[in-house]
């Protein structure tokens, strides 16, 4: 049997071993405070978003909340605390460095007039297996691809109006490599939630002619 055809069948056996079923639409947990407005925008989201946005510059970013449960003794979790912890910095981190770049908004610390609050709530996570998620044979088939599912929405950090919603799903790219780490998936879509969002609060001000759909 050639090198090749050796690989391609060690592949295949570890895409029967250790394919992981993908994140898909979660059941909502009632996390934002307004479902109702929400529309379908694509097969992995539902989004709502106001005219009313265009009037906030300034943005408060609460710490995101996990709202799924694993397994209680900390050698069967999937994701140990300080991993999540180490997720729940990035995807605040990558939020600011995404909504500030390139003449963009400010972010607060504290509510105020003109002060939008985003809330965040991880729904689902599932870790990469970046053992598969490296070589070509396992990469197109999607075994090793991990994922996220979240809800979120910004509000008037006064009044608690809803500003925007959104219900969003996915898992990692077959052409973007998130290596080794479990999470590595999960911060692929981290990274799309955000630039999404960034595109949107744009359009709202009039800064682009349309929001570049990135949620898959």
């Amino acid at each position: 049997m050639t090198q090749w055809k050796q690989g391609l069948v060690v592949s295949m056996i570890l895409l029967l071993q250790a394919c992981a079923a993908p994140v898909t639409e979660q059941s909502r947990v009632g996390f934002i405070s307004d479902y109702s407005r929400l529309e379908k925008v694509a097969d992995n989201a539902f989004r709502y978003t106001s005219p009313k946005v265009k009037a906030y510059t300034r943005f408060l970013i609460d710490e995101p909340e996990f709202l799924f449960e694993q397994a209680l003794p900390e050698d069967e979790k999937e994701f140990s605390d300080a991993e999540l912890e180490e997720l729940s910095e990035y995807f605040v981190e990558h939020l600011e460095k995404v909504l500030t770049e390139d003449d963009g908004y400010e972010v607060v610390q504290s509510p105020g007039q003109g002060v939008a609050r985003l809330r965040i709530g991880i729904t689902a996570l599932d870790a990469t297996n970046g053992v598969l998620n490296v070589t070509i044979y396992t990469k197109v088939t999607g075994a090793g691809l991990g994922g996220a599912a979240m809800e979120g929405e910004l509000l008037d950090s006064i009044s608690n109006e809803q500003l925007a919603a959104a219900v969003q799903w996915g898992n990692g790219s077959r052409v973007l490599r998130a290596g080794f780490t479990k999470s590595g998936d999960a911060k692929l879509q981290i990274n799309r939630w955000t630039r999404n969002l960034r595109e949107r609060i744009d359009s709202a001000h009039g800064r682009s002619n349309s929001a570049t759909d990135v949620s898959r």
